[in-house]
């Protein structure tokens, strides 16, 4: 024989678990803008039955076994893949504008065009070589030009530099997002041994995660006691038991605080896409000269360098209008010093006496402009790389940069709609969805109400077997 209380034990349990998922409800639409937040819903299960020998298992009810987190685990590894790649691309693209920005190309103050009026000043210098008023604006021409290679070298120095600086801050951001998942690994870790599930918890470090993965390339376990354990390549970043390996920039160069160089290869993240652009889109700087140099700063040295040497070639079998013959055009700031946009001058000679400047092929020929017109034609000459004109390579770096600046638009924009999608799928499966909660809410609400309903019917039952039993006939 059941009990007449047993009803109200199986009310009682309703009330609970229908209360409960309002909660929940409340929880998700007071996170329903939250960054990160996943939808969370009660798992309700029937407790077990009781079993009576004349009418077998009879229910006992119900009862919220547990808050489950919804999340796609497949999802997540996709987005942090993808957003992996656009961190890349997004640095490159970015980077790559300022560079273009930098050069200037095409435009009538770009080198281009500088280096044009140049030539055509020793051209017009051939035709009036006794002009004092031509050698004075060839002068000025000249220093135009060596002042916007240094310009040039100085801006692409500066950009380097400010990527370094970018470089510590995405490294300190690592550093940061480490220690914080390590902090939280400890919350979760004790949650886990006390058999709870600490869905929000779970949120934070995943959205830490999400925020690591625009940053560097990480490979992510979960123990059996929840603790997030984070490696990048074979190194670890976050351990057990809160372990944090920092990293660290030392001369440019990122290390593991025991020394160990950090390995960074092809879109691997933002960090990556710095260290690229800096030593192979800039370049690696160094005052010996191109030689020694990458990137945009060796094309700039290699082009000053080849400019300076040909021309003071030529400019030494010449005579100027005193007869002065065996001076170079241009010297150097700093003789311990290699060849380089930053440390060319025009000769301290020819400033300070135009007539110095080397015209004629032969002593004596005041109206020679033979020597200015061989130095004009060096514009034609192929002296880089046997293929190049120095207008020639210029323009063919210039447009290689446009190229290489257009593929990182092209391909930052369709990892950035990828990722929105993925983003937008992650949504679909744990964002909350506040008509959903609504409806929820008045489900819970209506079955809350029933079950008030039935311990009220069995209150009025109980009120009449215990108030009324026996008292007919008396």
């Amino acid at each position: 024989m059941i009990s007449t209380f047993f009803g109200l034990e199986i009310a009682r349990r309703a009330l609970f678990v229908n209360r409960s998922l309002i909660d929940v409800t409340s929880h998700n639409v007071a996170n329903a803008n939250t960054e990160g937040y996943s939808r969370q819903e009660g798992v309700v299960v029937a407790t077990p039955p009781v079993s009576l020998p004349s009418i077998g298992f009879v229910g006992t009810g119900s009862e919220l076994s547990y808050i489950r987190r919804v999340r796609s685990e497949f999802l997540d590894i996709q987005y942090r893949d993808e957003n992996r790649i656009k961190g890349y691309w997004d640095e490159l693209k970015s980077s790559l504008e300022e560079l273009e920005y930098i050069m200037g190309e095409p435009s009538d103050n770009g080198l281009a065009s500088i280096m044009d009026s140049f030539w055509n000043s020793w051209q017009e210098l051939s035709i009036n070589p006794e002009s004092m008023s031509v050698r004075g604006s060839l002068k000025e021409q000249a220093q135009t030009l060596i002042s916007l290679l240094a310009h040039l070298r100085s801006e692409l120095i500066l950009q380097r530099e400010q990527l370094d600086k970018d470089l510590e801050i995405q490294v300190d951001t690592i550093n940061d997002i480490a220690v914080q998942i390590g902090a939280l690994n400890e919350e979760i870790k004790r949650a886990y041994i006390r058999g709870q599930s600490p869905n929000d918890l779970l949120d934070k470090r995943d959205l830490l995660l999400d925020k690591l993965s625009e940053l560097i390339d990480f490979d992510v376990t979960i123990n059996e006691v929840g603790e997030a354990i984070i490696n990048i390549r074979d190194h670890l970043l976050v351990g057990i038991n809160n372990t944090v390996y920092r990293m660290t920039v030392s001369i440019g160069k990122i290390l593991w605080e025991d020394g160990i160089d950090v390995y960074l290869g092809n879109e691997q993240g933002k960090l990556s896409g710095i260290i690229y652009i800096r030593d192979n889109i800039i370049g690696i700087v160094d005052d010996r000269g191109y030689q020694y140099e990458t990137g945009y700063l060796s094309v700039i040295d290699k082009l000053t360098s080849v400019l300076y040497e040909r021309i003071n070639e030529l400019h030494r079998s010449g005579y100027g209008l005193d007869n002065t013959t065996g001076i170079d055009f241009f010297t150097l700031v700093d003789t311990n010093k290699g060849i380089n946009a930053n440390n060319i001058k025009i000769n301290d000679l020819i400033l300070q006496d135009l007539n110095k400047i080397a015209t004629a092929s032969s002593l004596d020929t005041p109206g020679d402009g033979s020597n200015a017109l061989r130095i004009a034609k060096v514009r034609e000459e192929f002296l880089i790389d046997g293929s190049f004109t120095v207008g020639d390579y210029w323009k063919n770096q210039v447009s290689m940069l446009g190229i290489i600046s257009q593929r990182a638009g092209l391909i930052s924009e369709n990892q950035k709609r990828l990722v929105d999608a993925i983003s937008s799928r992650r949504e679909e499966v744990s964002g909350v969805s506040i008509d959903e909660e609504v409806i929820n809410m008045i489900k819970y609400q209506q079955a809350f109400s029933a079950a008030s309903r039935i311990l009220t019917t069995l209150d009025e039952m109980l009120s009449i077997l215990i108030e009324r039993t026996g008292v007919v006939g008396r």
